[in-house]
């Protein structure tokens, strides 16, 4: 089941909907543009995807001011609040978008914000009426900047679809048709550009056997559907498998003009197709096999062992579909289902020799690494242990390892991206962790669930900072959703519950 994205298990996609109707409707007041962007070129760089690059490396190669000597010195050049409260209807799930001289934000409330990126002036609002929002609110993660415009999805309950904004002005460019508009649909997912493609998931009703997850591929100029795929195929889905949403931010080989995206668990209680807890490759060069799945690497089973599996196949069978037996939403109790999705983006980064790998967390707590152009096994390595609530948080490629967090228990890691060797392991210590790590200029940043900006030198995972962004907002900025940082322009800008603080030397 799906984010994140973030972030976003079925435990805490209910904690969040908890939250959001006891917070009732609270969002930004209506507000006229006040300022403009601050000029576009500057050192430091943009964050304009989420990941930072296509390849979701989370690491900002253009940062120089900010380093292991710095970060510990960093303070608030300003801050603002979306309003709502933690766990209320203006969180922010994603990172922060720095392109063109603003920053970029949604909030679950229906506010998509631009802001000055120097100042924190507000530059413009837009408030989306969605009727019915699905799990998460009416935003969920980051847009992405893109070519002039700021693509966000609306996470509309039974009909996602996509919404495009001028950059500079707010002005609405277009808005997408309905993706898919059976009942229970969503997306928690975060959309990429590439050569004038949006590239996003989409999930269906938590663990309905009768449906599937998929993929949209949209014109970045119109929002018109290029291609609507499902991560199961017509005829395997007639034949009984079921489930596999995305929820993630595709990685996405430039070059070669392919999407990678992890998916989401099966909703098929006794059969699990080779898509779901899968990483899957995706055409997006425009020939007879665009926009399908050319290529796929399976995860841990949901079941964690076929002998598992095979030990319950009796239970199961008997009552595996009763929906009084489900222990989770989404998970059956009797067929041992411990929804293993892949809830973190995948990395797309190289090995020493200059191999193309692609790499993602799964809820097992296992990291897999596959070989990008024959998606055969590469290596596996621990993060964290299975937990229906655990590894969906977004890890980063420094240029040597891979770094994020593992869950339960909340432990920053370090591991070489040749086999996975452990460099180090940090405390975080927030228990179940789905924000995202980011690196720039040899320092790893997370935001941890207890409303803590956390910094690590990112060769020794030696701690450099740990400051409450509340203190530094005025805002209850618990961060138990799945926000994160984005370094650009020289400042650290960090999101966290309903806060945004933008840190400088």
């Amino acid at each position: 089941m799906p984010n994140r994205p973030a972030a976003r298990s079925t435990v805490l996609r209910l904690c969040i909907a908890v939250g959001l109707i006891a917070a009732g409707a609270a969002a930004l007041p209506a507000a006229a543009a006040t300022g403009a962007c601050a000029p576009a070129e500057h050192s430091g760089g943009e964050w304009a995807t989420f990941g930072a690059d296509l390849s979701n490396t989370r690491t900002q190669p253009a940062e120089t001011t900010i380093g292991i000597a710095e970060v510990p010195l960093l303070a608030p050049a300003w801050s603002f609040s979306t309003g709502g409260g933690s766990l209320g209807f203006g969180d922010l799930n994603g990172t922060p978008i720095v392109s063109s001289g603003c920053v970029y934000l949604n909030t679950a409330a229906g506010d998509v914000i631009a802001l000055n990126a120097d100042t924190g002036e507000l530059v413009w609002r837009h408030h989306e009426e969605v009727p019915l929002a699905g799990l998460g609110g009416d935003f969920v993660s980051s847009p992405v900047a893109a070519d002039g415009l700021l693509v966000a999805l609306v996470n509309r309950d039974s009909g996602p679809y996509a919404i495009a904004f001028d950059q500079i002005t707010g002005a609405v460019a277009w808005r997408s048709r309905p993706v898919e508009t059976s009942p229970g649909y969503y997306t928690n997912a975060t959309p990429v550009v590439h050569a004038g493609i949006v590239v996003f998931g989409f999930s269906a009703p938590e663990g309905n056997p009768a449906s599937r997850g998929g993929y949209a591929l949209l014109d970045l100029r119109t929002g018109r559907i290029l291609d609507r795929s499902y991560v199961v195929p017509d005829a395997d889905f007639a034949a009984g498998y079921a489930g596999g949403g995305v929820w993630t931010a595709p990685a996405i080989d430039e070059e070669q003009g392919f999407a990678y995206m992890g998916t989401a668990n099966p909703y098929s209680k006794k059969i699990e197709h080779p898509n779901t807890n899968a990483i899957i490759k995706v055409d997006l060069n425009r020939g007879p096999t665009f926009g399908d799945i050319v290529g796929s690497y399976k995860g841990d089973i949901d079941q964690l062992s076929p002998a598992f599996r095979d030990l319950v196949e009796p239970v199961c069978d008997a009552v595996g579909e009763e929906p009084a037996l489900q222990l989770v939403v989404g998970n059956s109790a009797p067929c041992l289902q411990l929804d293993l999705d892949f809830g973190a983006p995948p990395n797309l980064f190289r090995d020493s020799s200059g191999r193309l790998l692609i790499g993602d967390l799964q809820k097992s707590g296992v990291y897999h690494v596959a070989d990008a152009g024959s998606m055969e096994p590469a290596w596996q390595a621990a993060f964290g242990a299975s937990c229906p609530a655990c590894n969906a948080a977004a890890t980063a490629f420094d240029g040597s390892s891979i770094l994020g967090v593992g869950t339960p228990g909340g432990v920053m890691l370090s591991r070489g991206r040749d086999d996975g060797a452990l460099g180090w392991a940090s405390l975080v210590a927030d228990g179940v962790h789905y924000q995202s790590t980011t690196v720039a200029n040899g320092v790893a940043y997370t935001v941890d669930g207890n409303g803590f900006v956390d910094a690590f030198d990112a060769s020794t995972g030696l701690p450099l900072l740990r400051r409450p962004v509340l203190a530094d907002s005025g805002q209850p900025a618990v961060a138990v959703t799945s926000s994160g940082v984005a370094v650009a322009r020289n400042t650290v800008y960090v999101a966290a519950g309903n806060a945004l603080v933008a840190y400088q030397r």
